[in-house]
């Protein structure tokens, strides 16, 4: 059987499948369809509005409006393309190395090249999905702004196609090198560059922001353009995307055409150096993350002296006034998070980016000691990391009850009962979500200058958010399980994940709408500096996120917790 065939093949039967499943979705689960639809208007209309605005506030700016509208195209595909990558090697390794279907596919009597080839498109379909629903109002805002006629969307919707196929097919070589070719050693020299270049790019990024304050706007724009001419080298895929998006709105149908065809051409070159790769490449890799076995090269510890716990481990149990059991517990939930690159990575870089930003937001350019400004930033602060935790609750906390699998009987015979399992991951998750984001907050506080009121008035407020996001999704996880699949990503996109997603966004809404009620006064821009801020109405507005917080975070929680001391809860399995 030819690679094309073999491929042919196994598209026809998982197109089978999705085709099946979204049927079945279609005709069970009414209301989350309707929801998810609605939502996907909503913020088609939404995202084209806001960015065909923005877009043309910059075309107007004198001079230099066009020449950033041509830089913010090429900028915006460019981390498209950055995100692509990273996004498809996440999936396609995932579905190489770590789905259990794999290891009775590589038996069939089907070519590895076809394996591989499938995986990555498959990988592409679901990596690439949101990101064209992303870039489509985005398009059309870009059309608007060009005045450009139905051509525009004919001409770049397959260069778009074309950069998605060329992201994935780098992505997985990139993949098969790192399975290949990377030892546990490499590690420490790469964070070792890694902190030597951030200490080398500091003084230059001193010297921009200091340029960028000066006043001159000649100098300011040079930085600009310069630090962004990356986005723009002659030899990026994203480059010639940007570079069809510029032809297609002037008109320039022959300049379009021939980057369409560069694309198409790359594309097509991915595919075939894709295939040779995989058979020359992918059998080592694989065979080499079979057999390699945890602690592989280690002397195995006396089972005797393994069974007694440190004196740290004594000295936090008793702190934490838990028992054998419990602790033993937690042990394990920390132990699956550090086993788990993709959680701990995913986490570690958001958390990363909201640190660089808290500690950024005086150099935003805003006139801080206005207090319109310190009002609007501080609660936009709030705001954006709210938003990023509970990203973090639906995709993380929200699966963990059905990621134990058909193991949770284990956990229901074991000396500690499922509503005592479901208590001690709210616990630790929860807290240390509301350390993280209280220090975010404190961070973030005293880069704006406020006073420290304000910043505890936001301390207590984050804290509840986190319980309350934390408890609401590990809730709806226990009351809506889905114990037959292995994938976070399939539970979280399943009904019980949408309307986690959902609530948690009412949920802060809500919970912003109450905590601005005190700084109302301040969100006029004739105010006079030294307005105060009453602390009746911040106690009322912290007392009425209180609430919304048993409502949202306390209820689920109730109704979890009674549903899983029933042992009906086990019949899921």
């Amino acid at each position: 059987m030819t690679v094309a065939a073999a491929t042919s093949l196994l598209a026809r039967a998982h197109g089978r499948m999705l085709l099946h499943k979204l049927r079945f979705g279609l005709r069970e689960n009414r209301l989350l369809s309707f929801t998810v639809a609605a939502f996907l208007v909503l913020y088609g209309m939404a995202a084209y509005l806001l960015v065909a605005r923005g877009l043309e506030f910059i075309v107007k700016v004198p001079l230099i409006g066009p020449l950033l509208t041509e830089r913010l195209v090429f900028l915006l595909f460019f981390f498209f393309f950055v995100m692509l990558i990273i996004s498809n090697a996440t999936i396609t390794g995932m579905g190489l190395f770590r789905r259990k279907e794999m290891e009775w596919q590589i038996a069939l009597p089907l070519p590895p090249r076809s394996l591989v080839l499938w995986k990555t498109l498959e990988g592409m379909l679901l990596a690439s999905w949101g990101l064209l629903l992303l870039s489509a109002p985005i398009l059309l805002a870009l059309g608007r702004v060009y005045e450009a006629d139905a051509g525009f969307m004919l001409a770049v919707v397959p260069a778009l196609l074309a950069l998605v196929a060329i992201a994935a097919n780098v992505s997985t070589w990139l993949l098969i090198a790192l399975v290949r070719g990377a030892r546990r050693w490499m590690w420490k020299p790469v964070v070792v560059c890694a902190a030597l270049l951030l200490i080398k790019a500091l003084p230059v990024w001193h010297s921009s922001y200091e340029t960028l304050n000066s006043g001159d706007l000649s100098a300011s724009l040079n930085q600009i353009l310069r630090h962004t001419e990356i986005c723009m080298h002659p030899l990026l895929p994203s480059s010639w995307v940007a570079e069809t998006i510029q032809a297609a709105g002037r008109g320039i149908r022959e300049r379009a055409l021939f980057f369409n065809l560069v694309l198409l051409a790359n594309a097509l070159l991915s595919i075939v150096i894709t295939t040779r790769i995989a058979g020359v490449h992918f059998t080592p890799a694989w065979n080499r993350i079979m057999s390699a076995a945890p602690g592989a090269g280690k002397a195995v510890p006396n089972p005797a002296f393994r069974a007694q716990p440190g004196r740290a481990a004594t000295w936090l149990r008793r702190m934490l006034a838990l028992d054998r059991a419990s602790f033993a517990l937690l042990v394990k939930e920390v132990r699956t998070f550090v086993r788990e690159p993709v959680q701990w990575g995913q986490t570690a870089l958001i958390f990363g980016l909201l640190l660089m930003y808290s500690m950024n937001l005086r150099k935003l350019g805003y006139d801080l000691q206005s207090p319109f400004w310190t009002t609007v930033v501080s609660h936009l602060n709030l705001l954006v990391c709210c938003l990023a935790l509970s990203t973090l609750t639906t995709r993380f906390i929200y699966p963990q009850f059905s990621l134990e699998g058909r193991r949770m009987w284990i956990l229901g015979l074991s000396p500690v009962p499922l509503h005592r399992v479901l208590a001690l991951k709210l616990r630790l998750s929860a807290s240390v979500l509301a350390l993280v984001m209280l220090a975010l907050v404190i961070v973030s506080g005293m880069s704006l200058g406020l006073p420290g009121k304000r910043i505890l008035f936001f301390s207590a407020a984050i804290l509840m958010l986190s319980y309350g996001l934390t408890s609401l999704a590990l809730s709806l996880g226990a009351l809506v399980p889905n114990f037959r699949e292995s994938n976070p990503a399939r539970i979280v996109s399943g009904f019980g994940g949408t309307v986690c997603l959902i609530a948690s966004f009412v949920y802060i809404v809500c919970g912003m709408a109450l905590l601005v009620i005190p700084s109302w006064q301040h969100l006029k821009q004739e105010a006079p500096a030294p307005l105060g801020y009453d602390w009746r109405i911040e106690l009322l507005s912290l007392g009425g996120l209180a609430v919304l917080t048993v409502v949202f975070g306390g209820l689920p929680y109730f109704f979890a917790k009674r549903r899983t001391k029933n042992l009906e809860y086990l019949r899921h399995l």
